[in-house]
């Protein structure tokens, strides 16, 4: 039935028009787009947290690493001060009996020394006892706290000697 305020037929109205179905299509395929980067963000954030706590573990592990390193490195260390100060008492001692037997003259003869820590025991032939006391008593007082020589006659006019040279506060010759 004709309208009577129209001059045409009236159409059916569609509920949407083109204009409108393709924003919805553009919002549901912005929408997909939203979801999927969402989902893309999270798995990255779960990749990222598993790296991260690998990280700390093996930063952890390197952590206990340096530190045994660090005490290893300690040790050596005091290994090889410890080293050094027996190297020096070395060097001291052999200095030391070098300087001793430069002492000792060419009348006396020495047949055996026995160096301890704190004290230096000479067994030894001299011509005479003036001879051992003027030549070698005389240096090894310098030295030694305590002197004590024994002498013993020999068949020849010689005497075979027994010296004790001992330091009190074992400083001297040994440390």
């Amino acid at each position: 039935m004709p309208s009577k305020l129209s001059f045409i037929t009236p159409k059916r109205r569609k509920y949407l028009d083109l204009e409108t179905k393709i924003l919805i299509v553009f919002l549901i395929v912005i929408g997909c787009i939203i979801i999927a980067f969402a989902i893309f963000l999270s798995v990255q954030a779960l990749a990222k947290s598993s790296n991260t706590k690998s990280m700390q573990k093996e930063i952890a592990m390197m952590e206990a690493e340096i530190e045994s390193y660090d005490f290893e490195y300690s040790q050596i260390k005091a290994l090889q001060r410890k080293a050094d100060e027996v190297y020096t008492a070395n060097e001291l001692l052999r200095g030391s009996i070098r300087n001793l037997f430069d002492l000792i003259p060419d009348q006396i003869t020495l047949s055996k020394s026995i160096m301890e820590k704190d004290r230096l025991i000479l067994y030894g032939v001299t011509p005479s006892k003036e001879v051992y006391n003027f030549m070698l008593l005389s240096p090894l007082k310098s030295i030694f706290h305590e002197n004590r020589t024994t002498f013993y006659s020999l068949e020849n006019g010689w005497y075979r000697f027994v010296s004790v040279n001992v330091l009190h506060d074992a400083q001297g010759l040994t440390q």
